[in-house]
């Protein structure tokens, strides 16, 4: 996905005439990637979540002009936002009604509204769900390049590992779960849902994932130092002891955990020594000059 934003951004050509379409399931982070990528390149996003829209806001709507004595195109004011380099992101463009679709034909294809307003030097993106994909004439379908989504194993445990410092094994062992999702129940299984569900779950808040999800991260550890780990002020960890990554992530976020029971990005707890060892310093000796080394080093003899 990135790859393909990088080099339809970086082409003018390719940035004035194509507009990628991201389609897979929900929660995969499309929308996510997408603001990352207008982060890292310091530009501006205007968004349209088309399922929320009616067709006025992104084409325009006539309005009675006092002084011309006639109507007149006014354009949305998001619209009016966007400057060269900028971003208009259509979000959940499937899911939109048909009418809200039509009215994004000519901007889509001649970047022009209907007010005969020109869109500055733009990229047009677009995302949506396969799941309640409104149906589509060929002339909507073809404005777009359709490209699949697919779920990527390493780049979520990644996010999992920066965001929770979760070792790989419990990552992947909650990625299946997301593979194996139908969307056929109500707590669904998607990447998004089971952030949310481990976020719960650590915070102590009752889940209807605590038997999937929550059997998984409370999986026991074994404290492996010889020595006891104080995690807050009523509770320390004894040698051999076992306890929850779950638990231990409370620890961590009620900001009552020790520096050396930091949460690892392995299946064990590393003990992280963020204590600095003090430099010795030497003393420097200066010795008093007596008044009698001074005369000498003059070159006064004393009698």
């Amino acid at each position: 996905m990135k790859e393909v934003l990088e080099k339809v951004y970086t082409n003018k050509s390719l940035r004035s005439s194509i507009v990628p379409l991201f389609i897979g399931n929900p929660g995969l982070g499309k929308t996510v990637i997408l603001k990352e990528f207008a982060k890292e390149k310091g530009i501006n996003i205007v968004e349209f979540i088309t399922s929320q829209r009616n067709p006025f806001e992104i084409s325009g709507m006539a309005m009675p002009d006092r002084d011309l004595k006639k109507m007149s195109i006014w354009d949305f004011d998001d619209m009016l936002k966007l400057k060269d380099g900028d971003i208009l992101f259509f979000d959940e463009v499937l899911n939109g009604n048909p009418v809200v679709l039509n009215a994004c034909l000519t901007l889509l294809e001649s970047r022009t509204m209907i007010s005969g307003k020109k869109l500055p030097d733009i990229m047009v993106v677009a995302a949506a769900n396969h799941q309640g994909m409104v149906p589509l004439t060929p002339q909507i379908k073809e404005r777009f390049v359709w490209y699949n989504v697919e779920f990527d194993r390493d780049m979520w445990k990644d996010y999992m590992a920066v965001k929770y410092r979760m070792p790989r094994m419990m990552s992947n062992k909650l990625c299946d779960l997301i593979v194996k999702e139908d969307f056929k129940s109500n707590n669904f299984y998607s990447p998004r849902s089971v952030d949310k569900a481990v976020n719960m779950i650590i915070h102590e808040v009752p889940s209807p994932y605590m038997d999937t999800v929550g059997s998984i991260i409370n999986a026991p550890k074994k404290n492996p130092f010889k020595k006891p780990v104080v995690l807050s002020d009523d509770y320390t960890l004894q040698p051999e002891e076992m306890i929850s990554w779950a638990k231990l992530m409370k620890f961590k976020y009620d900001q009552l955990a020790a520096a050396a029971a930091v949460i690892p990005l392995n299946d064990v707890i590393k003990e992280e020594n963020t204590k600095k060892v003090p430099v010795k310093r030497k003393t420097r000796v200066v010795k008093k000059k007596t008044t009698a080394t001074k005369n000498k080093k003059d070159g006064i003899t004393s009698k």
